[in-house]
Parts: structure tokens; sequence; C-alpha cells
């Protein structure tokens, strides 16, 4: 039997409709809570859900959707809604409708979902399940659900610490030293999704916004609790030249950069010995990319990158 669903904040109109009539048709939240819940066992049913938005731009709009249990207790899981020709996570072939490329897309990230919880638990959301149907007047409609994962993004911890250090809260060096942390976190992270993901599967945009960190008050280590809570533009059979390629056009082709935080990362993620192998073994290609580019662009921004991977030998 649907839940009652009540919503927090100013939440889009064909949002809630969506949300509403995944409720009554399909009584989605208890086998949401059910595969989130996963090993540990199904929770008690819900009477009751609050949604509040997280965000709603980009190519979906997200809600914190929380769980009304009995005892008072609560548990949380993430509702994402597609906007209508706004998908921006893969492209679709010539023959493939909005609507195909986007069902395909959404049942594809719940594949990679159950794929991580049992090979990389905690690199990225258990996924709740994804919905779909048609309107009355025969739009498509949408729902996806994952876990809620708490923590900070990386480019809000960014942010954070650029405030304490300008508000004279914390010395330039702490400043740089944490940033540098941060940073190579999410960089290692994205590593281990390669990994995990049999080193055939990466993201275009590998950004700090959609790295969390789980434990941000924390110092961070190589070791440190990260999710990745969303995955743009899935690119298939991706080697090491276009991961690398990828990380530094986000983070940065400076020396510094390359030096404290790509480099470095790429290490945490693979193992020293295994890293600087598979690094070096790319150096072909990664010559041949950059002379493309150079070609193309006239200039040459991939050689800091390739003389540093030279000195790994």
């Amino acid at each position: 039997m649907p839940i009652s669903l009540q919503w927090d904040g100013q939440p889009g109109p064909a949002h809630v409709d969506t949300v509403e009539t995944a409720n009554r048709l399909f009584d989605f939240l208890p086998q949401a809570l059910h595969r989130v819940q996963g090993a540990a066992g199904a929770p008690p049913t819900p009477h009751a859900a609050i949604l509040t938005p997280l965000a709603t731009g980009g190519g979906m709009a997200v809600y914190k959707l929380t769980a009304l249990l009995p005892q008072q207790q609560t548990q949380h899981v993430v509702c994402k809604i597609p906007h209508q020709r706004r998908i921006v996570y893969t492209s679709a072939t010539d023959h493939q409708s909005a609507e195909e490329a986007t069902r395909q897309l959404l049942d594809r990230l719940v594949t990679l979902a159950d794929h991580l919880a049992q090979y990389a638990p905690g690199l990225f959301p258990r996924s709740g399940g994804v919905w779909h149907w048609h309107a009355a007047d025969g739009t498509p409609r949408h729902l996806l659900v994952e876990e809620f994962i708490s923590g900070l993004s990386v480019e809000r911890l960014k942010h954070q610490y650029e405030q304490a250090w300008l508000a004279q809260q914390m010395s330039p060096a702490v400043y740089h030293q944490r940033r540098t942390a941060v940073e190579r976190l999410a960089v290692a992270t994205f590593l281990r999704l390669w990994q995990a993901l049999d080193r055939r599967l990466f993201t275009s945009d590998p950004s700090p916004w959609n790295v969390l960190v789980q434990q941000p008050n924390d110092e961070l280590t190589r070791q440190s609790a990260a999710t990745i809570i969303d995955l743009h533009g899935l690119e298939d059979n991706a080697g090491l030249t276009y991961v690398v390629q990828r990380l530094a056009a986000v983070y940065g082709l400076r020396q510094d950069i390359l030096e404290e935080v790509l480099i470095p990362g790429i290490l945490d993620a693979l193992g020293e010995a295994e890293g600087r192998a598979l690094l070096l073994a790319e150096i072909p290609r990664l010559e041949a990319e950059a002379e493309r580019v150079r070609r193309n662009l006239g200039v040459d921004l991939q050689q800091p990158l390739l003389r540093l991977i030279r000195r790994l030998a």
C-alpha cells in the first residue's frame, strides 16, 4: 500500500508528480529500502516519508528521502529524476530516442552499482532500483533510487579550506597540505573506480563535486573513505591513457599538481610498483596523444606529465 509522502523545501511540481506516481503505481520505497540494505536485511515498513531537494540542476534532479519507520527510526535514500532531454551521462546513438537512451543509462547504473557493491563496497552508493513508466499523456517517466551517503564533496572541502585560510584560521602550509590531500584522495578514488570496473570503463567527468568524503573533519590519508556519488559520460574501453588525461584535464597540469596530486593519487590506487609499471607502459600512447594535441592546438600541453612519468623509471 502506498505510503504518505511529505515534501519540504521547494520541489518541482513535475518531480512531485513523478515520485507520487511511482509511489502509487509501484509502492517503490519498501523495495528500494530492501535493496539498499542488502545483506543487512530488510528494514521495517515505513509509514511515511519526507522528501527534500538536494540538487535540481544538471542531468538529474536529486532529492533526499527520509523514510519514517516504527519506533521513531529513520532511513535515508536518494531519489534521482532525469530531466527531459537533459541527460548528460551518455550519448545516444543515432537510432536511439531520448527515452531509450535514458532507460538504458539508468538500467546500466543499477547494474554497475550492484557490481561495485560486491567488488568495491563503499566506492559507489548501493542501488535501490529503477522504475520506468509513461504518464497519461505518453511522456516517459523514470525514477532511480540510491543509498544516501553523508559527507562533503571534495569541492566543498576545498572551499572550506580556502575560506579558513583567507580568514587566517589556517596557515598557508596547512591549507596547501589539506587541499593537496583531498585532491589526491579524489584522484585515487576515481582510479579505484576504473580498477573495480575491470579497467575498461571510466567517466568523462571525474569532477571533485562528485566525490564525497565521508569523514571530512578527520585528517585525510590515502585510506580515507570516499564515495563517487555520480557517474557522467561513461566511456567504454577506457585505457589508462584516457583516464590519466581526463584526470589531468580536471585537476590540472601544473607541475605541483602533477607531482603532488595526480601521480601520487594514481599510485595510491594502483599500488606503487604496479602503478609505475602501468604508467611507463602508457608512454607511447601518451606521446602519440600529446603530438595530436600539439598539431591541433599548436601548444605542447603534456610534456610536463610525460617528463614526470619518465622519471618513475
